[in-house]
């Protein structure tokens, strides 16, 4: 009996310690700040540093594509794009070739509106219409196929686009 008594005097006064230490440790020193006990790297590195003349006073982040002020008061303008790609709220102009008549083979999908034909060493990416996209799902890949294809050309930016207008296994 007295060492069932011993092991509980033993397991209060170590339970009593733990939470003792638990609360002085989770204590806020009386709102008193805690001095750092780490020296601070007296060192600098030179990572560069931001002009602060040109920051927005608003928000502190730098927009490269925002004139600045001197730019604005010399009225100097720079057209403005909005979502599609177009300036100045006009659409950018297409110019569509004739079709064109291929051979090659159908390589497969590279989206939902993407398809890969190769035609001797070259791949073309062709885009595909709403239209044709059923006829794809219908082939596996790595099939002979006769296609034909406009070449759009975006005449703002000069890219060019290749549409597929039909496509016939061989």
């Amino acid at each position: 009996m007295k060492w069932k008594n011993k092991m509980k005097r033993t397991a209060t006064t170590t339970s009593a310690i733990l939470l003792a230490l638990m609360l002085a440790a989770c204590s806020d020193n009386n709102n008193t700040p805690i001095a750092p006990t780490a020296t601070p790297d007296t060192e600098q590195t030179d990572q560069g540093t931001i002009p602060s003349e040109t920051l927005p006073d608003d928000t502190g982040v730098l927009d490269p594509g925002t004139p600045d002020h001197e730019q604005n008061d010399q009225g100097s303008e720079q057209p403005s794009e909005d979502n599609n790609g177009s300036s100045n709220g006009q659409e950018p102009t297409e110019t569509v070739s004739d079709i064109i008549k291929a051979e090659g083979t159908y390589i497969g999908a590279a989206d939902s509106h993407t398809v890969e034909i190769q035609v001797g060493d070259k791949f073309l990416p062709l885009q595909v219409d709403e239209d044709l996209q059923h006829i794809i799902s219908e082939y596996q890949g790595n099939e002979a196929v006769s296609f034909e294809y406009v070449e759009k050309t975006i005449d703002d930016s000069g890219s060019k686009q290749l549409w597929l207008k039909s496509i016939d296994k061989k």
